[in-house]
């Protein structure tokens, strides 16, 4: 934290720096510290001015925030709980400008009048920036019998305040849903069905990932199994596309953004090494050109049938005799993701078609 280089502020003994009401975010932003009792303080005084800034979704203390009073060349950065302060500064009207890369920057009119503490907020960047999916994803089950259950009403309370509608779904058949485009924060999350007990929990959302829950409804109120919550990585293509739904039917395999991050692939045949039924070989007349056979393409006799290869929905290879040479087609930097269904067995029907039988790869390219 830098602070300004001014002498000690000077105090009126025996009163307490009066503390300001919890303001929000507003353009222009308009912090005023109220004006003391007579008798007035001069004009030339020197005050001291603190303060703290929360995140305006979670009420969390932001750290890092670059606090300047225009005019002066006061800059300082917020701590670890939010806190700053300003010493030494004259009285008089100033621009404050709060800026910090995850935030919406707040300027506005700040009025010095006396010594003062206040605390204001910032609204958070839109998650959806980066293509990854804010939410809650998760599976309902029957607490007595474990099946899943159909219907289940999904409902993201209002927070009050923000004047939002609730989010709502239902849980299809089998027992799963999805709520996309959640603000981060603590959210109220109700469950209903008929002939079982309402069930509600409050379920922090974090910005940039999707919690996963999977929670059990019982007929008895008094039988509630505990709440199991996971946070993972999701982007909003692959959802869309239903790559995760997929995922979860256990056909096929699934390499999402994280695990092609984790493996640092040079190229596309790289992220196949690892993948149960797929074989990388070599091509007999360029040693140098790798191509993928899947289970399904397998075969004694000495012809290889080569996968159905498909990007963003769209064919490129039809497979067959006919070689994906996918290490030309896209680099691994700009993939989301990769599903791989090595027979037939499990794939999506809009995904088949002549060289099917020997397998697909499914590539998706980041938003």
């Amino acid at each position: 934290m830098r602070h300004p280089r001014h002498p000690s502020p000077f105090a009126s003994p025996g009163r307490p720096p009066p503390r300001l009401p919890v303001f929000g975010l507003a353009l222009p932003l308009f912090l005023a510290l109220p004006a003391p009792a007579t008798p007035q303080t001069p004009r030339d005084d020197l005050v001291t001015i603190s303060g703290t800034i929360l995140d305006a979704v979670t009420r969390q203390p932001i750290s890092g925030v670059t606090v300047a009073l225009g005019g002066l060349g006061f800059i300082v950065e917020t701590d670890g709980d939010g806190r700053f302060s300003l010493n030494s500064v004259p009285v008089g009207q100033y621009t404050l400008r709060l800026t910090h890369p995850l935030y919406q920057p707040a300027v506005g009119d700040f009025a010095v009048l006396r010594p003062g503490d206040f605390t204001t907020t910032m609204q958070p960047v839109a998650a959806d920036d980066d293509g990854l999916m804010t939410g809650i994803v998760g599976v309902v089950n029957d607490a007595q019998g474990g099946s899943a259950l159909r219907g289940v009403t999904v409902r993201v309370r209002e927070r009050r305040g923000e004047g939002a509608p609730d989010a709502e779904t239902v849980t299809d058949r089998r027992g799963r849903f999805s709520l996309d485009n959640l603000p981060a924060g603590p959210s109220l999350v109700e469950f209903t069905q008929i002939g079982f007990a309402t069930r509600t929990e409050s379920i922090q959302v974090v910005r940039g990932r999707v919690t996963n829950l999977r929670i059990t409804l019982s007929p008895d109120p008094l039988e509630v199994d505990p709440l199991e919550v996971t946070v993972e990585r999701r982007e909003i293509k692959l959802q869309d596309v239903g790559f995760y739904r997929r995922a979860e039917d256990g056909f096929g395999s699934f390499i999402d953004r994280a695990a092609i991050e984790d493996r640092t692939p040079a190229q596309m045949t790289d992220l196949f090494t690892r993948i149960p039924g797929a074989e990388v070989v070599p091509d007999p007349d360029n040693p140098l050109e790798r191509y993928i056979v899947l289970r399904g393409g397998r075969s004694s006799s000495t012809e290889r049938c080569y996968p159905r290869v498909l990007l963003d929905g769209v064919l490129t290879s039809r497979g067959g005799s006919e070689p994906a040479v996918v290490n030309h087609l896209i680099d691994p930097s700009a993939v989301s993701g990769v599903e791989v269904f090595p027979t037939s067995s499990g794939l999506p029907p809009q995904y088949a078609g002549t060289g099917a039988s020997c397998g697909v790869i499914l590539i998706w390219t980041r938003r």
